[in-house]
């Protein structure tokens, strides 16, 4: 259980173009749902009408899989389940969109009363209590990195363990490890055995390697390695 009052907290105001959107749910780590008419917004004929979503820019949670990935997305929920929160929209400048390739809007989130209370920055909290990696390609802003050096320098989050992998590296590993099992799937060489739905199978017997039937001892085909 995620206690709100154990958060390191860091203010820090909104642009004055931010909005004010409601969070409608934390659905991810680093992420919620919400109503945006987005176009009439952005005024960016790129954009589409309207969006659901929201996803931070310059941070990345771990994966659900991955450890560390619920209690971050539990983390985000206890900060801003239910509440309204102040985004500041980004522009993705290889793609002239204010949305990523999923349809969700790309800003930076900040939370509290705009005027006249500094707001606070959830992608920089996420960073100080250590839940998030930065994304360093996107040129973030300083203070960025110096909250991710305070949580693993503090240990905090997923920094009290060494062996972090970076989601965007357990994404790849996960998507390379489907494409080799659908490549083997489709590989499989079916047993030749007459009425037979068994396949071949590598094995090492006394003479050494040979295929055998999947179906064995119901059917007794082999062939040599």
């Amino acid at each position: 259980m995620i206690d709100p009052d154990s958060f390191m907290f860091f203010s820090e105001e909104a642009s004055p173009t931010a909005i004010e959107v409601p969070v409608l749910k934390v659905f991810d780590r680093d992420g919620f749902r919400t109503k945006i008419a987005l176009r009439q917004l952005t005024g960016n004929p790129n954009d589409p009408a309207e969006v659901d979503a929201i996803r931070f820019g310059f941070i990345d949670a771990p994966e659900l899989e991955q450890r560390g990935g619920r209690e971050a997305r539990d983390f985000l929920t206890a900060l801003i389940g239910g509440r309204n929160v102040w985004i500041d929209i980004l522009l993705k400048m290889d793609t002239g969109k204010s949305v990523d390739r999923y349809g969700r809007v790309m800003a930076v989130a900040y939370l509290g009363d705009r005027y006249p209370a500094l707001t606070r920055n959830i992608e920089i909290e996420m960073l100080l209590n250590g839940w998030a990696w930065l994304l360093e390609r996107y040129e973030p802003a300083e203070i960025y990195f110096e909250a991710l050096e305070v949580a693993q320098r503090n240990k905090r989050g997923i920094w009290a363990y060494e062996d972090n992998v970076h989601p965007w590296t357990f994404k790849r590993q996960k998507y390379n490890d489907r494409r080799l099992t659908a490549k083997e799937s489709k590989t499989v060489e079916k047993c030749p055995a007459e009425a037979c739905v068994g396949s071949l199978v590598k094995r090492n017997g006394k003479f050494g390697v040979f295929y055998g039937c999947s179906n064995y001892p119901n059917c007794t085909y082999t062939r040599s390695g």
